[in-house]
């Protein structure tokens, strides 16, 4: 007998799955890469649907406070790497958007969003949220059963920040 069970989504304090995924240049990227950087790591239904267009431009345009606090951003879809570089090309944006086309991390990270609207068992990321710290653990998340609803920016931020205030102590 098989187990089918879903992955839970990962709790703050877990390690963060790690993975392995093509960048819009098919160059192989992993989240162990970054071990020594705080990391936002942010997964989305869809490229150049409006909401993540919204989003993903929000995080573009808050780059460099969030590098101010010492993070990076990543972000997953489970669109393919032609329709995410020209969804990185058409917003401009400037930060890695991986591609899970093989829907692997997000099951892993237990995000999978069984029916995109109406296209039922078209399997996307829910739209969620994860600051990873520099040892890989999980110290903030957000996950979203309705894709129509961003993340919490300012929360994000602000977790961001209580991240950076603990690294400084620890130095």
């Amino acid at each position: 007998m098989s187990n089918t069970s879903i992955p839970s989504v990962p709790n703050i304090g877990d390690n963060a799955p790690d993975f392995e995924l093509p960048d819009i240049n098919m160059k192989i990227q992993k989240l162990s890469d970054y071990t020594g950087k705080d990391i936002v790591l942010a997964f989305f239904p869809a490229a150049e649907s409006p909401v993540c267009t919204k989003e993903m431009c929000t995080f573009r345009d808050s780059l460099g406070e969030l590098k101010n606090y010492g993070a990076q951003i990543i972000v997953i879809s489970v669109d393919g790497p032609f329709a995410n570089k020209i969804f990185t090309e058409n917003r401009h944006l400037n930060f890695p958007l991986l591609s899970d086309y093989r829907r692997e991390v997000i099951n892993k990270y237990g995000i999978v969003m069984k029916d995109l609207g109406p296209l039922e068992g078209y399997k996307a990321a829910k739209r969620s949220v994860f600051i990873v710290d520099q040892n890989g653990k999980v110290r903030y998340k957000w996950v979203s059963d309705n894709p129509l609803i961003e993340p919490n920016y300012q929360e994000v931020k602000d977790a961001l920040l209580r991240l950076k205030e603990t690294n400084n102590r620890q130095k």
